[in-house]
């Protein structure tokens, strides 16, 4: 089974991808952190990236396909799970096109002023990428692996709101286009994880759904 998972900044993407990887046997891209792993490596490549993320803008669409084709042709048969990918039609259909169609599309739907308050409670974990929110874990440690909690460079409110005015100009429009193919299922992004992940586990028919 192929998966997508769609859905604005600050929805639960992450949290959702690592609950559905404890189940499913699957090789996960998650092209936020894939972008700035690169942009960490001070490459060439990494600071052209780090030029858009840092202005809460899109990377090119020949950028990202670049770089998400050859993760997948290098996964061969096995499936896969995409955190963040497509992110405009022009990638979905350009996915299509080269074979890889997903069997599931999951689309999380929260509202802008859920997002905004997550934004500003939100930590990310420097050693093993999860997130958290301040308002459960406070200023500790990571609760999965004891690493140091930090907040992200782009979560600043200013760059998440141009990153979420992309995101319904860009994204948006993918969930009629995967509804249209049959493949979309919608989910309230604005319930508890837990939750959620009841709807998406039953989307994917896991054991216990």
């Amino acid at each position: 089974m192929n998966v997508i998972l769609l859905g604005p900044p600050a929805c639960g993407k992450g949290t959702q991808c690592q609950l559905i990887l404890k189940q499913l046997a699957m090789e996960c891209l998650g092209t936020g952190q894939l972008l700035r792993d690169e942009v960490s490596s001070g490459s060439e490549l990494g600071k052209e990236i780090d030029s858009f993320i840092n202005h809460g803008a899109y990377v090119p669409d020949a950028l990202i396909m670049r770089m998400v084709f050859k993760w997948l042709n290098g996964v061969g048969e096995k499936p896969w799970l995409l955190d963040g990918f497509p992110r405009t039609l022009v990638q979905a259909e350009a996915l299509n096109a080269e074979g890889f169609r997903p069997d599931v599309v999951i689309g999380i739907e929260v509202s802008q002023d859920v997002l905004e308050e997550r934004i500003l409670s939100r930590l990310i974990c420097s050693s093993c990428s999860a997130t958290h929110s301040r308002k459960v874990v406070g200023d500790g440690p990571c609760p999965d692996c004891g690493g140091v909690l930090v907040v992200r460079d782009d979560d600043g409110i200013e760059s998440f709101r141009k990153r979420y005015a992309n995101f319904n100009e860009l994204t948006k429009p993918l969930y009629a286009y995967y509804e249209a193919q049959g493949s979309l299922v919608r989910v309230d992004g604005t319930l508890p994880p837990e939750q959620v992940f009841e709807r998406v586990a039953s989307s994917l028919k896991l054991p216990g759904a």
